[in-house]
């Protein structure tokens, strides 16, 4: 965890009367964040943070606050993480991915680093906010990315995850402790499984809508010299491991994926061109291939003939 400043096992609590001082806490404990203050009045915030093998637990009250992940932050960011927010007093709004979700108290969400949100909290705000990194647990991105910025509603397994932790977190133990490992793969396996629930109704239309717009997007762009994974990622507005995660479930990858729609748009376009008034050349060029040697080479793996005898026996027929 590159980022933290702290390495220390035990608690590390701070107050603060100013937003300056409560920004450089938050940016030692988390993900680096912008924030900024809404209105005049006199600003406080208080912070308990502890190292829990390679999670963070930190409990937090605050005056009125506005921190943002912006899409900056997110690309410089070297290694991913996600926060699960636990509401115990007043409110908080957590935007991420188009979704915003308004948490009272009792309440809990979470959202993932590597990509860009933004969270408001009232005045008298208490929260938990556990940091887990991405590879403590394989599923916890993918589930978290369709849940982000959601309220999770199987409160029982959240209130029991917290306990868990907290109680952890109070009774400071060593840091080679095993203890420690066996407790927070435990609390690992109980996220994961609430996370499951409540991405289960919608991970195949998530799917199938992401790789139609994926399709779309490259049928639009394909001459472009940005048509990039990064920049499908982008479009989708999914990290570059999620874009990878998901053409993965439908047997692709980017570099397949374009490959295939540029493909297949070549070659309706052969077949509206049947009485050949643009060359090989023109409609290679068009659909992103460098030269016609490449495309007819590509055309003939995938099809099985050369794209001139393609449209000939096309147009015959």
């Amino acid at each position: 965890m590159p980022y933290l400043q702290h390495r220390s096992q035990a608690p590390e609590a701070g107050r603060f009367s100013n937003l300056g001082g409560w920004q450089d806490y938050v940016n030692a404990h988390f993900p680096p964040l912008e924030m900024s203050r809404p209105g005049a009045e006199p600003f406080y915030a208080q912070a308990n943070s502890c190292r829990l093998g390679e999670c963070t637990l930190t409990h937090i009250s605050s005056a009125a606050s506005d921190v943002a992940r912006t899409a900056y932050l997110a690309r410089r960011a070297n290694a991913g993480y996600l926060k699960v927010l636990w509401q115990l007093a007043g409110t908080l709004e957590l935007t991420q991915d188009r979704r915003s979700v308004r948490l009272q108290a009792g309440r809990a969400s979470l959202c993932d680093t590597t990509r860009p949100y933004r969270i408001r909290v009232s005045d008298g705000a208490r929260l938990a906010v556990l940091l887990i990194p991405y590879d403590v647990d394989s599923r916890l991105p993918r589930y978290a990315e369709r849940v982000s910025a959601t309220e999770l509603t199987d409160m029982p397994t959240m209130q029991a995850a917290l306990g868990a932790i907290t109680g952890l977190a109070r009774a400071q133990p060593r840091f080679d402790d095993p203890g420690v490992s066996d407790v927070m793969q435990g609390v690992g396996a109980m996220l994961a499984a609430t996370f499951a629930r409540a991405a289960e109704p919608e991970e195949a239309d998530v799917d199938a809508q992401r790789m139609q717009r994926a399709r779309h997007y490259i049928a639009t762009h394909l001459a472009s010299s940005d048509l990039t994974p990064e920049r499908l990622a982008s479009v989708l507005c999914v990290s570059r491991r999620t874009l990878y995660g998901l053409l993965a479930r439908h047997n692709t990858t980017p570099a397949r994926l374009i490959s295939e729609t540029r493909l297949q748009c070549a070659r309706d376009a052969l077949a509206r061109d049947s009485a050949g008034q643009h060359s090989i050349t023109d409609i290679a060029l068009a659909h992103g291939f460098g030269d016609s040697a490449r495309f007819s080479h590509a055309f003939k793996d995938r099809f099985g003939e050369a794209p001139s005898l393609w449209r000939t026996r096309y147009a015959r027929n």
